[in-house]
């Protein structure tokens, strides 16, 4: 079956997509990195009080009693993780958010009210992607970012199992593998599907009477056309490709 991806048709020689969420970080054998991914999402989902911005224990509200949540766009998890392998163990060693009784950016460290004990389990198992080459160059919009070279390194319940560098062309081959997998999945198809619902629903609402009542025939004409085009297999997975989270597809590197 031949497998295409528009996007990669003009990045592939050069560039990979990397979510531009601000980063995780983690120490390997003394040096710290920039982390591309979450090993506490799985922790937060199972203990959701504990979340430092949406925990029930941790949100603040307003004069008027409303909740308030403290967040940006460029972090929409609220908090950095800090973590360290030691002896080939994952722990986390600090998480901070930013200050709410601040205006600046300032961060202060949540580990503690968390993680009373410091030898807190996560039980993460996945594949983690760590950039440990020269940033190459960020996309037109803002949320990806291309390195010359990664780190991969494959957990089991914390425990560091395999760990190799790739070479920008060689984790585009890895990630590829990844999605061919991924396809093969329930999560797959509900994503797949969830896009086209998505896609739909907000046609039907950009073209409501609500939202184009006050927009002009040319307004509304230039929406329409927008949406004439309905989107392909090839361009819902190339979307799906560059946003999905693949770090629980095991291939090999």
């Amino acid at each position: 079956m031949k497998f295409k991806f528009l996007f990669l048709l003009i990045l592939i020689s050069t560039k990979f997509f990397a979510t531009g969420q601000q980063s995780n970080f983690i120490t390997i054998q003394g040096k710290k990195y920039e982390l591309l991914n979450d090993p506490l999402e799985g922790y937060f989902e199972k203990h959701p009080d504990d979340h430092p911005i949406y925990g029930e224990k941790f949100v603040r509200k307003n004069e008027n009693g409303d909740e308030t949540f403290l967040m940006t766009t460029s972090n929409h998890r609220g908090y950095i993780a800090y973590f360290e392998i030691i002896d080939n163990e994952l722990f986390l060693v600090d998480l901070t958010i930013t200050d709410p009784d601040s205006d600046s950016e300032k961060q202060i460290s949540m580990f503690n009210k968390i993680f009373p004990n410091k030898k807190t389990k996560l039980n993460y198992s996945g594949i983690l992607t760590v950039p440990n080459g020269d940033f190459i160059d960020s996309d037109n919009f803002g949320f990806s970012s291309y390195y010359s070279s990664y780190l991969i390194l494959t957990l089991r319940n914390d425990i560091l199992t395999k760990n190799k560098e790739l070479q920008n062309e060689e984790y585009i081959k890895f990630k590829i593998r990844q999605f061919k997998e991924f396809q093969k999945t329930k999560e797959y198809r509900i994503a797949y599907e969830n896009y086209i619902k998505d896609t739909r629903e907000n046609e039907e609402w950009d073209l409501s009477d609500e939202n184009t009542k006050e927009l002009s025939k040319e307004e509304i004409k230039q929406i329409k056309k927008q949406y004439s085009k309905k989107p392909t297999k090839d361009e819902i997975d190339n979307f799906l490709f560059m946003m999905s989270n693949l770090e629980k597809i095991y291939v090999d590197y």
